[in-house]
Formats: structure tokens, sequence, C-alpha cells
């Protein structure tokens, strides 16, 4: 079978422009977009919204709009050189916590996010692209972030072109497992999302197989029934690797981390227990709390305990904005990675850690038992007794080595791999006829 062009989703891209780095999902979407670019065999175009309708753009272009969304991102910046880890080091030397401006990640930008976007939109000049319904005979349409999907005409154009197949990358059904767990909006728009994705999908790749029974499940409530799906664990970039060194200004530091944006779902408000008994009980020999993420939905009452107990804003930091490389040099000097959320789609974070031979304790969920297999440390996301004996337990030098033996045999799917393995989901799905 001849291999089919694909034209691939660009709207997360474009949008998370207006962020100085990128998220977990931000970097699977780029990841994609990349290794496509430069190795897919047959044609590639971008599809995005415009003015004037949704429109196609050649992989010239594309590519020069990659290569500029990743200048600014600085994602290829030193470590050192990094504002948030600067401050963060400051604060670990005895600096006072700082009123820190921590803009919620959202759709709408600041100033400064409108120029980044606008930098990108402008880098080669505007152009108008081709209308979406002319796009390649027989491609497949890839969307990878599952954004945009309710802009208003978002698949108007599938009605003169059912031939292309549509594939979606669905990461999870969240927002309707736990709807008290998410904003309203989101709600409302996922529901609408898996109306939409069962209308169109011929199929679908999600990163567990718990995920893509949950999305099938909100499938079928939406009347629109099962889609084939393909789970396949995401990948891990080679940044978070055993050859990463952790940071020089913090050796020796006793201290945590938990990545991801600040919101119910992640279950902060747990571990901020935690750090109150960890501090009553150790005083001066407490270990820190790094918390790095941006605020989500309901940050303002999590991240209130911080300024209102002196226990906590002692020994627990915030760490926003950082950029890859030095989240990862960060997360390599840590004792363990924690993340005790209530539901995940997959949890790159974790993953990450152990990729570096860093011990992760997760919450005992489905989607972190597929994705860290033996090599986690699994705890109930309510008892807070078993999570503050661990992590006080990994304080210690000798425990603490015995669990970086455990996490050193980990192997984390590489994106070679994986794009392989994607790459034959989409080579074997057949055509519809036009």
């Amino acid at each position: 079978m001849p291999v089919r062009p694909i034209a691939y989703n660009l709207v997360r891209l474009i949008l998370s422009s207006i962020h100085t780095t990128p998220r977990g999902i931000d970097r699977i979407d780029f990841g994609y977009l990349s290794h496509l670019l430069e190795h897919w065999p047959a044609d590639f175009v971008g599809v995005m919204p415009t003015m004037i309708g949704y429109r196609y753009f050649s992989r010239e272009q594309v590519l020069r709009g990659r290569d500029r969304l990743m200048a600014l991102w600085q994602e290829e910046g030193e470590a050192a050189d990094d504002p948030a880890l600067h401050r963060l080091i400051a604060r670990f030397g005895g600096a006072p916590a700082t009123p820190a401006r921590l803009r919620k990640r959202g759709v709408l930008p600041d100033l400064a996010g409108l120029r980044r976007m606008s930098a990108l939109l402008l880098a080669e000049g505007i152009t108008l692209g081709r209308p979406a319904a002319q796009m390649p005979q027989n491609a497949i349409y890839l969307d990878i972030g599952h954004f945009g999907l309710t802009f208003p005409g978002a698949f108007s154009w599938r009605r003169a072109r059912p031939d292309v197949s549509p594939v979606f990358l669905i990461h999870d059904a969240i927002p309707l497992e736990f709807p008290d767990m998410v904003a309203p909006d989101t709600f409302r728009a996922h529901r609408k999302l898996m109306r939409i994705v069962g209308e169109h999908a011929q199929v679908l790749i999600t990163p567990t197989s718990d995920a893509g029974a949950a999305v099938n499940r909100a499938l079928i409530e939406a009347g629109t029934g099962e889609v084939p799906t393909y789970p396949v664990h995401l990948p891990i970039d080679d940044l978070f690797s055993h050859r990463v060194l952790p940071l020089p200004q913090l050796e020796g530091r006793n201290y945590f981390v938990v990545c991801g944006a600040v919101e119910p779902r992640k279950n902060h408000a747990l571990l901020f227990d935690v750090w109150r008994q960890l501090a009553d009980r150790l005083g001066e020999n407490t270990p820190y709390l790094v918390v790095a993420g941006s605020p989500g939905y309901r940050s303002d009452t999590i991240l209130a305990a911080l300024a209102g107990d002196p226990r906590l804003s002692r020994y627990v930091f915030m760490a926003s904005g950082m950029a890859s490389p030095a989240l990862a040099r960060l997360v390599a000097g840590a004792r363990a990675a924690l993340m005790p959320s209530f539901a995940e789609g997959f949890g790159l974070p974790p993953i990450e850690a152990l990729a570096m031979g860093v011990p992760a304790l997760l919450s005992d969920i489905p989607a972190h038992r597929e994705g860290a297999g033996e090599f986690g440390h699994f705890l109930s996301p309510t008892d807070r007794q078993a999570w503050q004996e661990v992590i006080e337990a990994l304080s210690d030098d000798t425990a603490h080595a015995e669990a970086r033996r455990r996490a050193a045999g980990f192997r984390p799917r590489r994106w070679p791999d994986y794009m392989a393995a994607i790459s034959s989901i989409l080579q074997a799905i057949e055509p519809r006829p036009r």
C-alpha cells in the first residue's frame, strides 16, 4: 500500500507559543511534528484556522515555523541561564519568597504571549495557504493535541473530503470522569470533543490501555460508539536520561519534586499536609518540596496554604516557568519525583524521573501502574501517613541509594521506537473511497 500524505493539526502548537516554556503535552505534540516533518516519506502539510477558514500549509512552511517555535521556547538554552532556576536556587540559599506573579496557563495570552505568537506567525511572512478541503488526496488527518476541534467550522472541510482518514491521539477522558476536579467549561468542551471525535475518527491512539477504555466509554455515552484504539506508551525525550547531572548549586540538598499544573486533580493538598507533618516531626531536618508547575484550575485556594503557613513557606518552594533543560537538572538531583494525582491519562513527570534513575512515588491508579510498572512506588492518593513515611524514609541516604538502584533498571520508550510504532499504525489505515 502506498504511504499516504499527512495533514497535521497545528492549533495547539501555535497557541503554545504564548508561553515561554512548553508543557508535557506540548512536547509530545512537538515531537510528533518534528519526527514526521523529517522522516515521513510522503507529503506532509500543516492545517490551522485562519480568518478566511481552515487552510493548509506546505511542509517547508511548517518546518520553518517549527524551528521558530523551538527558539521562542528557549528549549536549547543552558540550564545555568534559566531565570526560574536562578530564583529557585536563591530560595535554597535562604532568600525570602517573593510574591510571584504566577499567571494561569490558558488560551488567552498576555501582551508578551501575543508578541511570541505573532513572532511565530510572522517569522516567514504571512501566507494564506490553501483551503483545507483541497489537502492532498487520501491524506491522514493527524491530531495530537486535540485542541481546536470544538472551534466553529473545524471539520466543515470533511464534507468534501470523505477520502481523508482522521486519526486522533486522545490523552484521557478525565474531565468527564472527574467533572468536580475541572473547570465547568473544560467539562463542556471535553463532552463536545468526544462527540466530534466519535463522529469523525477512523482510528484513535491513547497513551495507556486505561485511557483508551475510558475514552471509548465516553464515546459510547456520547452516542457515537467505539472507535478502533491503539494504546502506545508515550516517549521520553533524550533530555531526560542517566547522562543528566544534578545541579552543583543544589548538591547535598534534601529535596523532592512534584511537576505539573497546580490543580485539584494533581492532589497538591495531600503533599502540603504531609509537609506540615514532616515539619512538626523533623524541624530543621525537614526535606524541601519543589513544586514545578504553573497555576491551574482552583490553584488560588491550593496555593493560599503556602502564604498562610510558615511551616510550608519555609520548606515548600514554587518553581514556575522552568525550561526543560533546567527542569531535568533539577529532577536529577531530587530524592524522588512525587505524583499523588487522583487521575492521569499517562503521567509524564514520574516516567521522565525514572528515565534518569530518580525514584518515583506515585498514586496507585491504573495509568501509573501501566507507565511505571515494577519500578514505581505506589501509594493511595488519600493515605497521607503512607506518603509521609516513605518520604521521610527516602531522606535517609542508605534508603535513597537503594531506591535509586531500583529505579536505574527502568528503560523508557524513546522517540525513534515510539514513532516506528505510530508509523506502523498510520500505514495500516485503509483509505476510504472518495
